[in-house]
């Protein structure tokens, strides 16, 4: 992606030595630029080349293609046999990011920048983070995983994962919409590449640290390198938000640069939750900062949730909102589209459409539905493809222990079916005979809710908010909501009407 000089920068360009100023010139004592790219193949004509280590190739070996194609000077770790000039960085995923935020305008500098990261729990906290802004009378924008706003109230559109032109170029729109305040999930992913180098948080959220990421990071130290990365990403003067339950982030405190807010229910921690009350479609918790308490009421349920809110509350705390502004933020944001997200259409057993696809993520869903039904719990779950092998079996191993019942299924529509993942999800369970193998999704979620029992709980587990196709028509496209809620509304006793929502499909519409 190329990223062009914005509009209100010098005519003249960008002192690249200005905004790299640990790098070492090669070949000239200034260079100025007005574009960059960090592809050698959509190079043009006077970009500065940012030469990245990938995973599939190296950017450093394809320096004399980009020259060719207009590169007028390169950006690179080691020294390089060009004719152009070079500035010698330690990390040029770093510095690309400066580069490009540099180019945009540096939009950053005029935001409220909060960052939430972690293993779980980062999207639902971003989104309570924006309710309570918004509640608050700031207009925010958010880039999650279920996508972006660029401010006000209007639908999130979706947006690939941000490389660092498309955050700039994200940020500067948010400048552009009259945002006063930015949130951003961040991954672990995002961290280790620097997709988000190039701006200084106001705040920094860890929602927790899980062995999930493991099979990304490969140890714990490079796992626990990669989140001190967003708290040395803080300003002079910002926050950190770190869960004191959490058995592994609460070991960063000692590490964080900048002073930190910690949050925990079992633990004294600066912002405290106690449940009060949890039912099958709510639960009511307080919060307590110092001699200060709030009530929050909540459709989505579970400890999970409970942690969410917390660290939103803390976030906000750290930029000066007050806790009662606060409170009312969470109830209003407390409804995410296939976050545990309980469906209601007349039927006389609980239904949650949920978006886990890791181990964690399965037995923290399973758990809090345990808690709020008195029959069996049903887990319609999905063999990601993109998972690995000893991912998939210690899925198994969780919703064999967890649920009373699993169905396997898949998250795609390709008809090639490929039994390999299939067999190494029953891996896993010591009685693999005791899992209904359903590959069609449709028909995987008809047949467990057609079999659960008043007082039983079905989870839909995988593909959350995000739509699937039922066939190779790839136009159209449904969601895990939408299936449930025609077959619930299909089913529903004609002795008790219940009013379909508008826009709901009819169950033979799926079929």
């Amino acid at each position: 992606m190329n990223l062009q000089l914005e509009s209100r920068s010098p005519r003249e360009g960008l002192e690249l030595a200005g905004i790299l100023p640990k790098g070492t010139l090669v070949g000239c004592s200034s260079v100025r630029f007005r574009s960059c790219c960090g592809k050698w193949d959509e190079c043009e004509a006077d970009d500065l080349y940012v030469a990245i280590v990938g995973a599939d190739e190296d950017g450093h070996d394809f320096a004399r293609q980009a020259v060719e194609r207009g590169a007028a000077a390169i950006v690179t770790e080691r020294l390089l046999a060009v004719d152009v000039p070079q500035i010698l960085v330690n990390d040029s995923r770093q510095a690309y990011g400066e580069v490009c935020h540099a180019l945009a305008g540096q939009p950053g500098s005029r935001l409220t920048n909060i960052g939430v990261s972690g293993t779980d729990g980062k999207t639902v906290t971003s989104h309570l983070i924006t309710a309570i802004l918004e509640v608050a009378g700031h207009r925010t924008g958010i880039h999650s995983s279920i996508g972006v706003r660029s401010g006000g109230n209007g639908p999130l559109y979706r947006s690939s994962s941000p490389n660092p032109p498309l955050f700039a170029q994200q940020l500067s729109r948010m400048v552009m919409e009259g945002c006063s305040h930015a949130v951003t999930e961040i991954s672990c992913r995002d961290l280790t590449q620097y997709n988000h180098s190039g701006i200084q948080l106001d705040v920094a959220v860890l929602t927790n640290m899980r062995e999930t990421d493991l099979d990304f990071h490969v140890t714990r130290e490079n796992h626990r390198r990669s989140q001190l990365r967003l708290l040395r990403s803080l300003k002079s003067d910002g926050v950190a938000v770190l869960n004191l339950d959490d058995p592994v982030s609460h070991f960063l405190i000692d590490d964080c640069p900048c002073p930190t807010l910690t949050v925990g229910i079992h633990q004294d921690a600066n912002v405290k939750g106690r449940l009060l009350e949890r039912l099958i479609s709510e639960q009511t918790f307080m919060i307590t900062v110092g001699c200060e308490s709030a009530l929050v009421k909540s459709p989505m349920i579970g400890d999970e949730h409970i942690y969410n809110c917390l660290c939103a509350t803390a976030a906000c705390l750290a930029i000066g909102i007050d806790l009662q502004a606060i409170a009312k933020g969470l109830e209003a944001g407390s409804v995410l589209p296939g976050r545990l997200e309980n469906l209601k259409c007349g039927q006389d057993f609980g239904v949650w459409v949920d978006a886990a696809n890791s181990a964690s993520q399965l037995a923290t869903a399973i758990s809090t539905i345990k808690q709020v039904v008195k029959g069996r719990v049903w887990c319609v779950c999905s063999v990601d493809e993109e998972l690995s092998s000893a991912q998939r079996k210690q899925i198994g191993e969780i919703v064999e222990r967890a649920a009373d019942h699993v169905v396997a299924t898949r998250t795609t529509a390709d008809p090639i079916l490929d039994y390999e993942p299939m067999h190494q999800f029953l891996d896993g369970f010591e009685h693999p005979h005791s899992v209904q193998m359903v590959p069609n999704r449709f028909r995987a979620i008809e047949w467990a809710l057609g079999r659960a029992q008043p007082g039983d709980g079905v989870l839909i587990a995988g593909c959350g908010e995000k739509p699937f196709a039922l066939s190779d028509d790839r136009d159209w496209a449904i969601s895990d909501r939408d299936v449930c809620e025609a077959w619930l509304y299909d089913q529903s006793s004609p002795e008790l009407p219940v009013e379909q929502e508008p826009g709901t499909f009819n169950i033979d519409d799926y079929r």
